[in-house]
């Protein structure tokens, strides 16, 4: 996995050069400016604020705003060389067949495991929405979620091909995830005050966060060990919605045991790899 970057001369002026020399900054500016105006709408849509709902291209840009930032900003850093290099990653595909498993059914494992710690202590069995479906059913709504998701959502883009090797060469892998969490979540804000999407509402900002966060290590462990494979990533977080929509009933108790499973995959994957995460520096020139 490499990544290509320019080395900021002193002849350059403007904009141009403060891209160069604050990558990240910048390519974040320009996904929330990108991504938010949607979310906002919506949440002023669902509070009785505006009349209808966003645009269409409005809403796509909720989406693509993140891949969008991540190609103008490697665009001005690094060039067509530069943009290549980072689309690339969905060319990367000959990884092992063990990664396609990863990113189509570790969530669902998760998500299943923690309504199974759900009936273990307790709890009522959760009305899962694909109960009763056959599994032809499933596989469809499966795999038309996740091909939606990938066509919709480039948030593996910006996240893991642009702002993780840049972080992780700068502040080692475990600050780097850290660091990467804060805008990832933030991303999401809005949501919390969207009354139509159910989920948030329920899980609130704390066991959300708390999800996205070890997330985070999960994915790049997977992304560092394919070699920079922004085609596993993206299949599973695409496959992650998909499972969510449909094995869990958005109430609390099952999605903190999912949680709890989540934290205990990654301080797995912390301790087995000595907080690497499969990471091997490369040189890197800003």
């Amino acid at each position: 996995m490499t990544l290509v970057s320019s080395t900021v001369s002193t002849q350059d002026g403007g904009l141009k050069s403060f891209v160069k020399r604050n990558a990240l900054i910048s390519m974040y500016v320009l996904l929330f400016l990108l991504s938010w105006p949607g979310l906002i709408w919506e949440v002023l849509y669902s509070q009785g604020l505006v009349a209808s709902q966003a645009p269409v291209i409005v809403s796509l840009f909720t989406g693509w705003g993140p891949g969008i930032a991540a190609v103008i900003g490697t665009a001005i850093i690094a060039g067509r060389g530069g943009v290549r290099e980072l689309l690339g990653g969905f060319l990367r595909w000959r990884v092992g067949i063990q990664w396609y498993a990863v990113a189509f059914f570790l969530l669902a494992a998760l998500i299943l495991g923690g309504i199974g710690l759900q009936v273990l202590f307790g709890g009522a069995v959760p009305a899962i929405p694909a109960a009763g479906a056959s599994p032809l059913q499933i596989l469809f709504a499966f795999v038309v979620t996740v091909l939606f998701g990938f066509l919709i959502n480039t948030e593996e883009i910006a996240w893991r091909g642009f702002a993780l090797p840049r972080l992780q060469a700068r502040y080692g892998v475990l600050m780097a995830v850290v660091l990467l969490v804060i805008p990832e979540s933030l991303l999401h804000l809005p949501y919390f005050w969207n009354q139509d999407v159910e989920f948030y509402q329920t899980v609130g900002m704390f066991w959300f966060t708390a999800f996205s966060v070890g997330l985070v290590f999960i994915y790049a462990y997977v992304f560092n060990k394919t070699n920079g494979s922004l085609l596993i990533v993206t299949i599973m977080h695409a496959s992650q919605n998909a499972w969510a929509n449909l094995l869990s009933d958005n109430t609390l108790r099952p999605f903190q045991f999912t949680v709890a499973l989540v934290w205990m995959a990654a301080i797995a994957l912390i301790f087995l790899t000595k907080g690497q995460l499969g990471y091997r520096p490369e040189r890197i020139d800003e």
